[in-house]
């Protein structure tokens, strides 16, 4: 005959089981929720920047703005201009959120990066003269400090990838002018 004691035991044990067994699948149902999340954020932020009328302004921004200093950007394409303000302004905001994104582990650098968020580093090689002097100048240590850590970012993943785009980095610093 079967002893209380014996189906008492199997009884725990059968509730311990469960216990675990629930436990288990909490941990997996988290870890895809954070991978559904960072997908969804990932999304809606590369989609901001891969629209046909965000691409077109960022080939504006890379070629055909030209500035002496940053009084002159600011009077060619700042608040009186409020096409040109729109345009660069979007792009100098989007890099902040997704650098914020970044930095708070809301989503990966690396898929940021598979996503064309490496388009960031020419961004900031190109404006962060005009941002840096803002800095110091009119709105603190922090303006768009996420833009900085999205573009730090793509290119320590960039050099990661490719070990010649250094040299080539390099290269654009020295021939291009504002």
């Amino acid at each position: 005959m079967v002893d209380l004691v014996e189906i008492q035991a199997a009884y725990y044990m059968v509730a311990a089981t469960g216990v675990l067994v629930a436990a288990a699948y909490y941990i997996i149902n988290m870890r895809n929720q954070i991978k559904v999340r960072e997908l969804e954020t990932c999304k809606y932020l590369t989609n901001q920047m891969t629209s046909d009328p965000a691409l077109q302004t960022y080939s504006i921004l890379l070629k055909k703005l030209e500035w002496r200093d940053h009084e002159d950007f600011m009077g060619k394409y700042g608040y009186s201009n409020p096409e040109m303000f729109g345009k660069w302004a979007s792009w100098f905001f989007l890099g902040d959120t997704i650098g914020y994104v970044v930095r708070n582990r809301l989503a990966r650098s690396e898929t940021i990066y598979e996503l064309g968020g490496w388009g960031f580093i020419r961004l900031w090689e190109r404006y962060k003269d005009f941002i840096l002097s803002r800095r110091g100048e009119v709105y603190g240590r922090d303006y768009f400090a996420g833009f900085e850590f999205l573009a730090g970012e793509m290119l320590k993943i960039k050099i990661r990838n490719d070990a010649s785009f250094n040299d080539k980095l390099e290269t654009y610093r020295r021939t291009w002018k504002p």
